[in-house]
């Protein structure tokens, strides 16, 4: 076994790449992309769990699971979504898709367009909400698993132009009434949900000395 200071993510998405490279650059572990080591990246956008009671858990695995076969190095993967208590917890583990997608919009727009219409005349209690992100992580023979939750509110409209997702219209009760679009890329890595998950699942590997290898 060679050791090795990288880390694949198990994720097509450029934008989330990017975040977790920045949070993951905290612990001196620099973060690659698939392309880098499978040469069908493609299989990870058909891997997720198509059953109702899918878990976040389910689906961070799966994808963990079919990168880490295909690239055998260090691999984490996520899953995350935003829970309304207004709406049950939906969208929950369906919010990547959550919108009808359509030729003007894109998914994450048109996902930020429904939320906003089911929530249209809700007060503010009612709007409560979270992020949620729930990591797993393999490398030889090891399984981690780490969650992070950020606590907060949906605004009533889309401001700012930062971030990706719903961060134009998700309000962290940390930020003194920003949506995650309004602040730095560095006060977000402090605190949201990905940054939280990312933390504790660190905090696993070094609690058991578990080192970064590949055959």
């Amino acid at each position: 076994m060679r050791p090795m200071n990288i880390l694949m993510i198990a994720s097509l998405n450029r934008a989330k790449q990017d975040e977790f490279e920045a949070l993951f650059s905290k612990y001196k572990v620099t973060l690659r992309a698939p392309e880098e080591f499978i040469r069908n990246p493609s299989i990870l956008s058909h891997v997720e769990s198509k059953k109702e009671d899918a878990t976040y858990y389910d689906n961070a695995y799966a994808k963990c699971h079919a990168a880490f076969l295909a690239a055998k190095v260090p691999t984490v993967a996520d899953d995350s979504g935003i829970e309304i208590d207004a709406l049950q917890g939906k969208p929950g583990v369906y919010s990547a898709h959550f919108g009808e997608r359509k030729a003007n919009l894109s998914q994450d727009a048109a996902n930020r367009k429904k939320v906003l219409e089911l929530l249209k005349g809700k007060k503010s209690e009612e709007r409560k909400a979270r992020m949620r992100c729930v990591l797993v992580f393999m490398v030889e023979g090891v399984l981690l698993h780490a969650e992070g939750v950020c606590e907060g509110s949906i605004a009533e409209n889309e401001v700012g132009d930062g971030g990706f997702g719903y961060d134009s219209i998700f309000i962290p009760n940390a930020t003194g009434g920003k949506r995650f679009s309004e602040i730095s890329q560095e006060e977000k890595n402090a605190i949201s949900h990905r940054a939280l998950a990312v933390t504790k699942l660190m905090e696993l590997i070094r609690e058991r000395n578990i080192q970064f290898v590949r055959p």
